[in-house]
């Protein structure tokens, strides 16, 4: 016979597993309840969901999802950063709250990001990247510069204009 309200946490977490963007796999072994409280508190501040889950029932919530290829790193004492937006979130508020004052932080074990499996220095890398507004930012100076530019070289042109007049005017005037 089975527990209703294990079926229901299935249910719930398959639910969160399919919607989900991104997810990071981290062990928070070692971190005690003030630690994890501060780091739920530090995640939810970031827009990302932080669970401890039971291995078992997120192997089979995992089922017919992207987060399927995870099924055997669901060992141990486990913990998953779920981002329903922004596919670098989970891994970014990971990084932000080891830099932080916290003693421990969670130790990243893997993740998926669009349906692609990836290892923890991959999920170091995708931390260290600039943020999406940074990345906007940088792409709309680039665009900005020939214009700049260009309005710098038309801007000197009737300078010179001005000046040649100018001079044609005094030229005139003193002859």
């Amino acid at each position: 016979m089975t527990n209703p309200v294990k079926v229901e946490a299935v249910k719930e977490l398959h639910d969160v597993f399919l919607k989900a963007k991104s997810v990071v796999m981290a062990n928070y072994q070692g971190i005690d309840a003030a630690g994890i409280t501060a780091l739920r508190t530090h995640m939810r501040g970031r827009s990302v969901d932080f669970r401890v889950v039971k291995n078992t029932l997120a192997r089979r919530a995992a089922k017919d999802t992207t987060l399927e290829v995870l099924g055997d790193d669901f060992k141990g004492p486990v913990s998953v950063v779920v981002s329903f937006d922004d596919a670098v979130a989970p891994a970014k508020a990971l990084a932000d709250f080891a830099k932080s004052d916290a003693p421990k932080s969670p130790e990243v074990i893997c993740g998926v990001v669009e349906g692609k499996k990836v290892s923890p220095a991959e999920v170091q890398a995708l931390a260290d990247l600039p943020s999406r507004e940074e990345l906007i930012s940088q792409m709309l100076s680039v665009f900005q510069g020939p214009t700049t530019n260009f309005a710098g070289v038309f801007s000197s042109l009737l300078r010179k204009l001005v000046g040649t007049l100018e001079a044609i005017r005094e030229k005139k005037e003193s002859g």
